[in-house]
Order: structure tokens, then C-alpha cells, then sequence
């Protein structure tokens, strides 16, 4: 081989290797618009509870303190039941056709895990009572490998090293130094006590301010995010359950819109650039509860009233304020009043018997969030109730009693006769007579007996006040 074949050769070579070091080297990943990019995600799972055993409970204290400081999910819900094919859902995006908590499994489909490692990112499991690193024991003590997912997933080219199962003990960080080298993302899974499945909600919100409450205060200074959310609830309420997210990057606020485990998902991956795993591909990132974006929606609503209608509005996550919008045809608002304060308007600026349609949108220093159902209203002056009649007498008779009555109304569509025997017995209606009636004969009386009377008129569900009181005694 002479030189020039020998530098051919080499140069062959070289850009070969450059190919396979470009090959090898992982992608730049980014975060998708209108999502942060945290430098830790940290994802707790509890288990078996709905919303609203949750949601302000006396038992869960920590966790509610919490509420005002983070992102609250009013309407996030599992997938389905029982438990392993949620963490499956959440994790992977799929139940990977299991149905049940059934143990053990092999996959090898994309997973959060996997995708991680391929963006030269980092994933770690930790598992309460794990008894070791990588173990693919079903149970131990406390441990359920129903509730650890990435343990499946262990067949190419999704597979997820062994070393990122690690026993919770000894593995999760107590320190702002360990904290700050976790995994990019991390799911904690505590064990069947302290996770509320077979221990109480006060024991899992003791647990979680014991072992995470250190993570979030570490993250609020330090870019990173912990989210809390539970598997499934009890199967008493819609599978609703209980998603809060915390961090810096989080507006802290209610959020209304639905989200399931395939939205936290989803989320995660375009946080970091990711594929998709599964039904994530298709599921809608939650781009509102973020500090860079615009509130969410509210669900407005409205009451008619005489020269005024009453709206009300559920909060938008992140708004600071409200802008309300009116016109007199549907989808023809323009804004009303901007920067309303709180979560309710009376527009007193109305002609009764006119229609009026309104909408509502969230505004914070990003924007302005979209707007609301469109909801109308027809303001009508109150309906007048019929006059009272007045003077009424009574006279007592032979077992009979004869009524008299000064009749104001006009509008009347009858009157109704009350009596009683006791004075302190309440009045019972006895008759209904013509609207222009000034007399009535209780023939239902009996003898040697004393009665007492009131009348009023009637106007369909309108009534006027009561008349005066009479009393009469029949004749023996």
C-alpha cells in the first residue's frame, strides 16, 4: 500500500468515526412552547383515594398547606382499575394489556424511562422497601411491584437499566447536595402502608412531609418540580383523584381543565423534547399552570334579575383578574369590564326584556387566558303581587260563619281562606274563591265554637299579603 492509499484510507476512516460520534451523540433536547424546563422532576404517587377525600381533608394537613402554594388539578382523573395498569398508563402511556395486578411482567415499548436515557437524560424509581437495586421480586414487606412500573421494561430497545430501580432507603437524597443530583425525573412510590392503600390518609400525608417536604423546599429555589398524585381513587367517584403540582415554575391556582395520567405524561416528555410513549402522542400537554402562562378557563354563569344580571364564575388557574365581555347577539362580545377583582359582576347597566350574552377571560401579567362558555340573560322588572285585601269581619251563625272584605286586587286569579279554632295552632287554607269575591260562608263551622280567619289573593304563584285576623263564635 503506498502513501496515498494509505491516506485515503485513513481519511475513510476518520470520517467514519466522525459519523458514528454524531450517530452516538444524543440529541440537544428543548422544551416544548409554553412549558418550563425543570432541572428535576419529582413524581409521588399515592394510592386509592378520590378528590374528595383528599381536597381539604382534616387528615391530610401537610398536603393542603400545600394547595395554596401550587397548582391544584380539580378535574384530573386515572384511567381505570385496578392499580398496576395506571402506573403502566402514567409511565408508558399504555397498560401494555394487562388488567389486573397480576406479577411479573416483561416489556419492551417506549416508556418515560427509556426515553429519557436515549436524550442523554436520567431516570430513577424508588421504591419503598425494595430490598435491593434492580430487584424483580414481586413483594417484599411493603413493596408491590404492581406499583413500580419501570421494572417491566426491561427487554430492548426500551429497556430501563436495573440501576435506576433503587430501594427508597438509603437512595432518596435528604440533602440540597443529593438533591441536586438526582435524575432528571424521579417517581417515588412509598410502600402499601404509607401510601394510603392499606395504611390511613393522615399516615401517607405524615410520610409525605417527612420524606418530600426537604425535595420541596430544596426545589422552589432551585428550578425543579414535585408533583403529587394518586393512582386510582376508590372507585366511588369517577376515578377522580387528587394532581397538585409545586415549584417555582408553577402559578399557583385551581385549574378546571380535565387531565388524565396520559396529560402528566405528555407533559413530562415535551418538557424535556421526548417522543411519545403511547396515547401521550396524542393527549394535550397542560400548558396553563405555569408561571409563563396565560390563566385558564373559567365556567361562567348567569341570573337574570329586574334591571340587572348576576354572573358568577368558577377561578381560572393563574388569573390575577377577569375580563368580562357583553354583546346582544351570541358570539358578538366586546369587553365590558376589564380587570375585575374576585369571581363575580352585577351589570346593572341593562334594559329589562332585552337578551344579553357574556363571556369571561382570566388575565395575568402573560395575557389573557381564553374565554369561557358563553352564557345570556333576559333582565325583567319583578312581578308586582296582587293587593291585599283589607277590613275583613267575621259573624258568627247557626254552625256557619259569614266572611266580609274590602277587595283592592286587579290582577287577582283567586282568594284564598285560611282558619284556625287555637290561636296557637298555625292556619290552614280551607277554601279558593272568585278573584272579585268580598264575602264567603263557612258552612263547615260548628256549633258554640270560636274561629279565627285571614285572607289573601292569589296570582298564579304571586300571592299578596295576608288581611287582617277575624275571629267569630257560632250560636249554640
Amino acid at each position: 500500500m503506498d502513501s496515498k492509499q494509505l491516506r485515503k484510507l485513513l481519511i475513510v476512516a476518520a470520517a467514519c468515526l466522525l459519523a458514528a460520534w454524531v450517530t452516538a451523540t444524543p440529541r440537544q433536547t428543548h422544551a416544548a412552547a409554553g412549558l418550563p424546563r425543570p432541572d428535576h422532576v419529582v413524581i409521588v404517587i399515592e394510592e386509592n383515594h378520590s378528590f374528595q377525600e383528599i381536597y381539604n381533608s382534616s387528615s391530610a394537613p401537610f398536603i393542603n398547606s400545600l394547595v395554596p402554594e401550587g397548582a391544584l388539578f380539580t378535574q384530573s382523573f386515572a384511567v381505570e382499575h385496578p392499580s398496576e395498569p395506571n402506573y403502566l398508563d402514567l409511565f408508558s402511556g399504555s397498560n401494555q394489556g394487562v388488567t389486573d395486578d397480576s406479577c411479573p411482567h416483561s416489556f419492551s415499548t417506549p416508556n418515560l424511562g427509556a426515553q429519557l436515557f436515549a436524550a442523554a437524560l436520567s431516570f430513577g424509581g424508588y421504591s419503598e422497601d425494595l430490598p435491593s437495586v434492580g430487584s424483580t421480586v414481586c413483594t417484599s414487606g411493603g413493596y408491590a411491584r404492581k406499583h413500580n412500573p419501570w421494572v417491566n421494561f426491561n427487554t430492548a430497545p426500551n429497556a430501563v437499566p436495573s440501576s435506576a430501580n433503587k430501594p427508597f432507603a438509603g437512595s432518596w437524597p435528604t440533602t440540597a447536595t443529593g438533591f441536586a443530583a438526582l435524575p432528571t425525573v424521579s417517581i417515588v412510590v412509598p410502600n402499601l402502608v404509607n401510601d394510603m392503600h392499606d395504611g390511613s390518609i393522615s399516615q401517607g400525608d405524615a410520610w409525605f412531609w417527612n420524606n418530600l417536604s426537604g425535595y420541596y423546599q430544596w426545589a422552589q429555589t432551585h428550578n425543579s418540580l414535585l408533583i403529587l398524585t394518586f393512582d386510582e381513587d376508590d372507585s366511588s367517584s369517577s376515578n377522580q383523584i387528587f394532581t397538585l403540582f409545586l415549584g417555582p415554575m408553577v402559578a399557583p391556582g385551581l385549574y378546571s381543565n380535565r387531565i388524565n395520567h396520559f396529560n402528566v405524561l405528555r407533559t413530562i416528555e415535551d418538557m424535556y423534547g421526548l417522543g411519545y410513549a403511547g396515547a401521550a402522542a396524542t393527549a394535550t400537554p397542560i400548558t396553563t399552570a405555569w408561571t409563563t402562562s396565560v390563566p385558564g378557563t373559567s365556567t361562567l354563569s348567569a341570573q337574570a334579575g329586574d334591571g340587572r344580571v348576576s354572573l358568577t364564575w368558577t377561578a381560572a388557574g393563574g388569573a390575577q383578574a377577569y375580563n368580562l365581555y357583553r354583546g346582544t347577539a351570541s358570539n358578538g362580545e366586546t369587553q365590558l369590564a376589564p380587570g375585575i377583582a374576585g369571581t363575580s359582576y352585577v351589570d346593572t347597566a341593562v334594559t329589562n326584556g332585552t337578551t344579553y350574552y357574556y363571556k369571561i377571560a382570566g388575565t395575568n401579567a402573560n395575557g389573557e387566558g381564553a374565554l369561557s362558555n358563553e352564557v345570556n340573560a333576559t333582565p325583567n322588572a319583578a312581578p308586582v303581587p296582587p293587593a291585599a285585601p283589607s277590613n275583613l269581619t267575621a259573624t258568627g251563625g247557626s254552625q256557619r260563619v259569614t266572611l266580609n272584605w274590602v277587595n283592592h286586587a286587579t290582577t287577582a286569579t283567586g282568594i284564598a281562606i285560611e282558619r284556625k279554632q287555637n290561636p296557637n295552632q298555625p292556619f290552614t287554607q280551607i277554601a279558593t274563591v272568585a278573584p272579585a269575591s268580598t264575602t264567603y260562608v263557612d258552612t263547615s263551622a260548628k256549633k258554640r265554637t270560636t274561629y279565627y280567619y285571614r285572607i289573601r289573593t292569589m296570582n298564579g304563584t304571586l300571592v299578596s299579603p295576608y288581611s287582617n285576623t277575624a275571629s267569630a263564635t257560632t250560636l249554640p
